[in-house]
């Protein structure tokens, strides 16, 4: 008896973010099976037997990556690919469909000696790239449909920053206004008026918290620090 429908295979993709150097960086490994052999892509693979996507996020993100879930600061499922083009494996009778989850991690999380980002699995090499390298010069080296789904990831988080607090999971425990400020920037791709900035932010209820502690900035000036508050929705809307 013939089957009617095409046969569907479901993989999981991860998309983490870091602001590493003031920079937006984002996690790829480089492939070391076909297709694209070789090529930069996000960590991912095929759903097991009996898993769910978010299972199947986690562990491929710690079997490619060796990236543990405790390295996480904050992860979502974003959205599903489905073009029967997206992938070179696809045919008449067999689609692969992938779901994306966007993830946060900080700098602090990365460079601790406990998280180690090296390939692993049937990835080869795994790093932390400058998004304007992976979205620029670096573009023709991504494989499959992943610098859709890291420009989707990047909008969903633009969007995400103005009405949830989640701007702070890029940061330290504690940080500065600036380093605040440098978060919005480089998820909006503006530069943002500094005191307009600071004014906005200390008007959102217990958004973050003053502490009596300051650190040099590369100016050699003292720059208060600040932690994360308990407010989980605020308003800050890309016009300031």
């Amino acid at each position: 008896m013939d089957y009617k429908y095409q046969i569907k295979a479901v993989t999981a993709d991860a998309v983490i973010f870091s602001i590493i150097d003031k920079k937006l960086h984002c996690l790829l490994v480089k492939r070391g099976v076909s297709p694209f052999k070789g090529k930069w892509a996000l960590p991912g693979g095929f759903l097991k037997r009996n898993e769910s996507a978010e299972e199947a996020f986690l562990r491929e993100l710690f079997e490619e990556a060796e990236f543990p879930s405790t390295g996480l600061n904050y992860w979502k499922e974003l959205k599903s690919y489905s073009d029967p083009k997206r992938d070179p494996r696809n045919t008449e009778d067999y689609q692969i469909i992938s779901i994306a989850y966007v993830g946060i991690t900080n700098q602090e999380i990365v460079d601790n000696s406990n998280i180690k980002i090296l390939g692993g699995s049937d990835a080869i090499e795994a790093a932390m790239v400058p998004v304007k390298d992976v979205l620029g010069s670096f573009k023709k080296e991504i494989a499959f449909d992943h610098i859709e789904i890291i420009q989707d990831a990047i909008q969903f988080l633009s969007r995400k920053i103005e009405k949830e607090s989640i701007a702070l999971n890029f940061l330290s425990t504690k940080f500065t206004l600036s380093e605040l400020r440098n978060v919005y920037e480089q998820l909006w791709g503006v530069s943002l008026h500094q005191s307009n900035f600071e004014r906005k932010i200390n008007s959102i209820e217990n958004f973050i918290i003053k502490t009596n502690e300051t650190k040099l900035t590369g100016s050699n000036r003292p720059a208060k620090l600040y932690t994360k508050g308990s407010a989980q929705k605020i308003l800050l809307i890309n016009n300031i």
